[in-house]
């Protein structure tokens, strides 16, 4: 009886509808918070998780994920600056037009035009204006159109589409004016991140390059320094040999064949001249005069020098085994300054080869080769499983004098002066080295098409 005196009181004076009304308005506040805190976790996620090295279409997916829950929208679109274009890079659900270049005529570019700051469409019609976007597609009828601005410049636009009509409050196009500002940011610093490394990436170009440059230069130096002195040497060599030679002869003349000494002045003789073919050789490096070339074989070249040292290097027990291409053509090349650098090779395999104890060997191999460009060359590979050349060491294998052999064994003109004699050529000669394995040198020469 007392209760429904007092809902009766609280009918007639209004009391009731007011508590109503309150609980109403009370539930849709709390609504409207919780959703309200939903975007602000969207925006603080967007500036927390997105890194700089993401891409847009990671970028708009990774937005879209939450985005339907805080704002009505059935599809997301980021459109991009490029230039004098304007470009449909990323799209939620994904679209195969993604890279679709917007139409000067189109709207969009109307907006930009006009610096607007942000446009909400009701679409009417079937939405034709908008071809570039997919209206029809995805059948919206309301679109926010929001620039994104940075420091007064538009850099490309945020589009949210929606199939349900007249549909965006107050409170959602200032969300999506604020989730455009935050895309802003994220895409402006990815761009500032691409200029740093690709500005980083060309100084460090540039660098290499200059170490390079430095490295020839001061070989140059060295090579030039050596081809002094070598100039210098052979000079005064050139003179004594010459009388060697010559009184050896004039002794062979006048003792004759059959006498016993006849042996010995031949020797002398054969290495008298050889050693006037490398004094000259000398000068010739040493006055950057090209070779005087003729077509050389460089089969015949392998086979004539081995001639000379196989029994040296198989006297220390050293098994030389040859692969020799059939049919290698000849390359326009000067022959005694070939076997100067094969014998230099070879016995540097031979002196790598000591204190070895498993099986020893030297391969000798010749052959044809492209470059990227389709260009022929003929090389010639020197072999051995020998103590290979340590990491330090492999930059230093062609300076003048630098060896690793003992003053008495080795003055380290060996690899410099064969380098040089390549280069002379037109060509290189190439190391391969693993310590404990062995090494290879290859010397390359270009092979002149129709001169072979």
């Amino acid at each position: 009886m007392i209760d429904d005196k007092t809902r009766l009181i609280e009918n007639l004076t209004g009391v009731r509808s007011s508590k109503l009304n309150y609980y109403v308005e009370l539930k849709k506040r709390n609504r409207e918070i919780v959703i309200q805190n939903r975007r602000l976790e969207i925006i603080h996620q967007l500036s927390r998780d997105i890194n700089i090295d993401m891409s847009l279409e990671m970028i708009v997916q990774r937005v879209y994920e939450n985005l339907p829950l805080v704002i009505p929208c059935d599809f997301l679109g980021l459109i991009t600056v490029e230039g004098s274009e304007l470009r449909l890079v990323a799209t939620q659900p994904p679209l195969p037009c993604n890279g679709l270049v917007v139409p000067r005529n189109s709207v969009l570019w109307e907006i930009i035009r006009k610096q607007q700051e942000q446009v909400y469409l009701c679409i009417a019609g079937d939405g034709k204006l908008l071809d570039e976007l997919p209206v029809r597609q995805f059948e919206l009828n309301c679109l926010i159109l929001d620039p994104l601005k940075v420091k007064q410049n538009i850099i490309g636009m945020l589009v949210i589409g929606t199939r349900e009509k007249n549909i965006y409050s107050q409170n959602d196009l200032t969300f999506a004016r604020q989730l455009a500002d935050q895309l802003a940011i994220c895409i402006q610093n990815r761009r500032l991140y691409e200029e740093v490394v690709q500005a980083k990436r060309e100084w460090e170009e540039a660098f290499r390059a200059r170490v390079q440059m430095q490295a020839q230069l001061i070989q140059s130096a060295k090579l030039a320094a050596i081809g002094e002195m070598a100039a210098g040497v052979a000079h005064e060599l050139n003179s004594p040999m010459t009388v060697i030679i010559g009184n050896a002869q004039m002794l062979q003349r006048e003792l004759g064949p059959e006498h016993p000494a006849s042996q010995l002045l031949r020797d002398i003789v054969t290495c008298g001249l050889r050693c006037k073919k490398i004094i000259q050789n000398l000068l010739t490096f040493a006055r950057q005069e090209p070779p005087v070339v003729a077509p050389t074989d460089l089969n015949e070249v392998v086979e004539r020098v081995l001639s000379l040292v196989k029994y040296q290097i198989n006297r220390n027990g050293i098994n030389v085994c040859t692969d020799l291409a059939p049919d290698l053509p000849r390359v326009a090349a000067n022959g005694q300054q070939l076997d100067q650098v094969l014998i230099n090779l070879l016995l540097n395999a031979r002196d790598a080869l000591e204190g070895v104890e498993k099986e020893r060997y030297i391969r000798i191999g010749t052959g044809v080769r492209r470059d990227e460009n389709g260009r022929r060359y003929v090389v010639v590979a020197v072999q051995d499983n020998g103590q290979g050349i340590s990491p330090e060491n492999m930059s230093r294998v062609f300076d003048p004098f630098f060896t690793t052999k003992e003053a008495s064994r080795g003055t380290g003109l060996g690899l410099s002066v064969s380098l040089g004699i390549a280069r002379a050529h037109g060509g290189t000669i190439e190391v391969e080295s693993r310590p404990g394995k062995g090494s290879t040198f290859t010397l390359v020469l270009p092979l002149e098409e129709g001169r072979s």
